[in-house]
This record gives structure tokens, C-alpha cells and sequence, in this order.
């Protein structure tokens, strides 16, 4: 069986951090979005076919021609938007049965391997809370899905979300060409399905295990949150100078330093070649990239640092996403909590959305340069290459 990897989109509600590179590159703990849903099913799989558009050259460069020795397909999507045009990409390309993941979440293993092991069109499902936010599948007594409802305001319909993993073959190419666009001038996938439903074709399997959306720039914090307190402590070489406070797990990769009147607290993720201190303060749940380095009297808080990124001294930077090559001078201080302690909120596409987040700090996109004692009000996004002056205070 061949899998199908869905990642043409421009992931616009993911910027800054998007504008340089595209979503299924972002890493988490030193892996790409791509690698960490492809290391969980790329033994049981035949040939990997990637559905590309933005920054394509980009993921081919990457992966080039294969992963772990299975062979990678790059397929450019037709012009139409919408995940079944994504599919319909394929059409007189792949035969047989593929399963079909979408980059814009992370999957555990054991809830892909479901779909291999099925003979019929199916989907995974995922209970949630907010069922209003995502499409429902509508089962009766039996567990069988009679319909699947966007965004349902009635709660009667249940809470059994798509979480946009799918097991389909060959024969709906031609299915998908007789379906019209929708209203929003895509092809969606969705339609298919509603078809085969009817039919009595079509089923859905729990999702059972781990499941992580990263749909906005502070999910990759929520990452942090869910899966650095499962990491186990690592036993790589890496140097640990004298007076050196570490509490629970430490996860620190090769040629890296944590330098004199250092405290490192709770579950910390540190990358290859970083420096952190002398008498530095980073506090769990933290990922730091590569070749990074995290200073003197720097305090760092629940937050994600991307790589070659410098915090080099007397700063404070709580629950934040920092960019790759960028840099905070000494004094510069990202402040966390609104001072009327409702949620953060956040400009994306030109509308203010609500993180859910009591504590949310900065979104710092690539190449950025604040200057020292900058301060910056909960909830701001820097765009890609933003400078600014010594002593700004960054409000809007």
C-alpha cells in the first residue's frame, strides 16, 4: 500500500514562521512535521507520494528521491484548491489502495496502522470537545456513519471529529471528476465521502492514541506541552559545567553546553551545538534548536526556539515561538500574560483570533533583530526580518 502525503497548501494562518519555509519543514525536536508522521508507518509502506506546490523545491531538496529507502514521488497539484483536488492530483499516477495524511497535524503510530489494515474506504475519527469546530461523522446505534456534518451547531450529532486521515484506492479518480466545486471554489473531499456513505461503503475507527493539530503558530507550543514530558532522558555526549541545577528530564543532544550557575527545570528539549549560560534559567516545557545559544541571566519559559536564534543575555522570553537566525539583544522582555488576564489574542489573516491561552508571549517569524531592552505586549506577531529600535515597546 502507498501513502499519500497532502502538503501543497500555503499554511497562511501559520506566519510568519511559514514565509520562509513551508508547514510539513517545521521541526519539533529536531524533526520536520514530514518526519515524524513518516517514521511511524514508513516500514509497512509501499512508495511515499507527496502532493506539492508551495515551496516545493524546498521539500524536494530535503527528502529528495527517498526516505529510509522508500521511493518518494513529488506530484505538483492541479490548480483547483480543496483537499479532493489534492487527491484528484494522482489521477493516472497511483493504482491500488494508498492512505491519505494531511500536514497539518501529527498522528501516532498505532492509529495509522488502522488504515493499512483495512479493505475498505475509511476514516479516522477523533472524539473532541468543541464539535462545532470540526466535521462530525453521524453514526446510529450500530457504530455505522450515516452522515458527515461541517462544523455542527446541534450537539445531538455526537463529538466523532474527522481528523483528516483517509484509506481510499484508485477508483475514485473517476468518482472525484464528476463532483462540482464547492461554493468556496474547492474540490472538497468531503463530497466524495457523503457519496460513499450513502452507499454504505464507507466506515470510520477511532482514533485512539495521541493526536496534536497544528493549525496556528502557538500549537506548536501545545506540542511541546503533550510530548516532551514522554521523552526520556537522553544520554548523548554533551558537556554539563560545575554548579549546574537540573530537575526532571533533560533531553540534550551532542556537542552542546550547559554552562556554570545554570538551572534547567522541568522537560527540556536542546538541540545539537547550543550553548545555554552561565546562570541561565530555562524553565519546561522548551525546545531549543540547533546551534542556538540561550545566555547569561536569560530566563526562558514554555517556549520554542528554532535554530541559529540567539538570546544572549539579561532577557525574559515566556511562552513564545522564535524563528530560525534571529536575535534579541541584552534586556529584551516578551511578556506572557495580558494585564487583564483574559485569553491572548492574535492578528492572523487580518482578524483577531483567541488562542484559548492565558499565557501566550511573542510569534517571531525568521531573521529577526530586536534590539536591546525592546519590549513586547502579549500576543504579537513579528513578521520575517522585522528590526526593531532600542528601546521599542511593541504593542500593535
Amino acid at each position: 500500500m502507498h501513502l499519500v502525503i497532502l502538503a501543497a497548501g500555503e499554511w497562511s494562518r501559520l506566519r510568519p514562521l511559514t514565509n520562509t519555509v513551508p508547514k510539513p519543514l517545521t521541526k519539533l525536536c529536531g524533526k520536520t512535521i514530514l518526519e515524524h508522521n513518516l517514521e511511524s508507518v514508513y516500514d509497512v509502506i509501499d512508495e511515499i507520494y507527496i502532493v506539492v506546490r508551495y515551496k516545493r523545491h524546498i521539500i524536494e531538496q530535503y527528502f529528495w528521491d527517498n526516505y529510509r529507502g522508500k521511493k518518494i514521488h513529488y506530484i505538483e497539484q492541479i490548480e483547483k484548491n480543496g483537499t479532493g483536488a489534492a487527491i484528484l492530483s494522482l489521477n493516472n499516477v497511483i493504482n491500488g489502495p494508498f492512505v491519505v495524511i494531511s500536514w497539518d497535524d501529527l498522528y501516532e503510530k498505532f492509529d495509522l496502522l488502522k488504515l493499512f489494515q483495512t479493505e475498505t474506504y475509511t476514516a479516522l475519527y477523533r472524539s473532541v470537545d468543541k464539535p462545532e469546530n470540526f466535521g462530525i461523522f453521524v453514526t446510529n446505534d450500530d457504530g455505522k456513519v450515516v452522515r458527515l456534518v461541517e462544523k455542527p451547531k446541534n450537539p445531538s450529532l455526537g463529538n466523532k471529529a474527522n481528523i483528516g486521515v483517509y484509506r481510499f484506492d484508485s477508483e475514485i479518480f473517476k468518482e472525484l471528476t464528476t463532483i462540482p466545486y464547492s461554493p468556496r471554489g474547492e474540490l472538497e473531499i468531503t463530497d466524495l465521502i457523503d457519496r460513499y456513505i450513502v452507499r454504505g461503503n464507507f466506515q470510520v475507527i477511532k482514533a485512539e492514541w495521541q493526536w496534536i493539530t497544528i493549525g496556528y503558530p502557538w500549537d506548536l507550543l501545545k506540542y511541546n506541552e503533550q510530548v516532551l514530558p514522554q521523552m526520556k532522558e537522553s544520554n548523548i555526549e554533551w558537556e554539563i559545567e560545575e554548579n549546574v541545577t537540573i530537575r526532571w528530564v533533560l533531553h540534550l543532544w551532542k556537542w552542546s553546553v550547559i554552562k556554570a550557575g545554570s538551572y534547567i527545570e522541568w522537560n527540556v528539549w536542546v538541540g545539537e551545538n547550543v550553548t545555554i549560560g552561565p546562570n541561565a534559567y530555562v524553565r519546561g516545557n522548551t525546545s531549543i534548536g540547533k546551534d542556538s545559544k540561550v545566555g547569561s541571566f536569560v530566563e526562558l519559559k514554555n517556549s520554542y526556539i528554532w535554530e541559529h536564534t540567539f538570546v544572549p543575555h539579561l532577557s525574559y522570553v515566556g511562552d513564545s515561538v522564535i524563528g530560525n537566525n534571529s536575535n534579541l539583544w541584552a534586556g529584551v522582555k516578551i511578556a506572557n500574560l495580558r494585564h487583564d488576564g483574559e485569553n491572548v489574542q492574535c492578528v492572523i489573516k487580518e482578524e483577531f483570533v483567541d488562542s484559548g491561552r492565558k499565557k501566550l508571549g511573542a510569534i517571531i517569524g525568521d531573521n529577526v533583530k530586536l534590539w536591546i531592552d525592546t519590549l513586547i505586549y502579549p500576543g504579537r506577531i513579528l513578521d520575517t526580518g522585522k528590526t526593531s529600535l532600542p528601546g521599542e515597546v511593541i504593542i500593535k
